[in-house]
């Protein structure tokens, strides 16, 4: 796959929750210390990411995904990252390289749909991925390890840390078919 360019770090329909993305960097970093042992880093590293988590729901709000396939579990999917790369049978050629920098330049100025025309004329494929980060859920886990962290069960919290980790959804979306 070939990624282009994306002014700002947002993806082609919507934002992302960069706080949501910080609080799950977060937690993988604590369970990195733990692996080293150092807990003192872990906890503060928890109490950073559960800091992140406890903004009022109405922050998080414009970040929800909300389409029928974001209903996995009673829960609110808000994405934390999302990438856009052409098809896999991607061929560089002086057309499609062009189209490619057009795009470029329509994202850079806002014009999602005038860069997603431009590719789908050129017959290049588009594929949008969204992590999806389960906000309750993951906000139960991070409060959960930080009581784990407090009465030294640090494997327990780990296996906590990692099961918030885990729960993270990719969604892949074909934006533009190609040829």
């Amino acid at each position: 796959m070939r990624y282009i360019t994306i002014e700002g770090g947002t993806p082609l329909r919507g934002e992302v929750a960069v706080q949501g993305a910080n609080a799950m960097r977060d937690v993988q970093f604590a369970r990195l210390a733990l692996f080293h042992g150092q807990p003192e880093s872990a906890k503060k590293l928890t109490d950073d990411a559960a800091a992140l988590l406890a903004a009022d729901d109405a922050s998080w709000a414009k970040f929800v995904k909300t389409d029928a396939k974001a209903k996995m579990i009673a829960d609110r999917y808000v994405v934390i990252n999302a990438t856009v790369a052409l098809s896999e049978d991607y061929v560089a050629t002086p057309e499609k390289e062009s189209a490619i920098k057009s795009a470029n330049e329509k994202l850079a100025k806002g014009d999602q749909k005038g860069a997603i025309d431009t590719l789908r004329l050129a017959g290049i494929g588009v594929i949008e991925n969204q992590y999806l980060m389960p906000l309750n859920q993951t906000r139960k886990a991070v409060a959960q390890a930080q009581k784990l962290l407090k009465a030294g069960k640090y494997y327990e919290a780990n296996l906590v840390l990692k099961g918030a980790e885990e729960g993270i959804v990719v969604d892949s979306e074909m934006l533009v078919a190609g040829n």
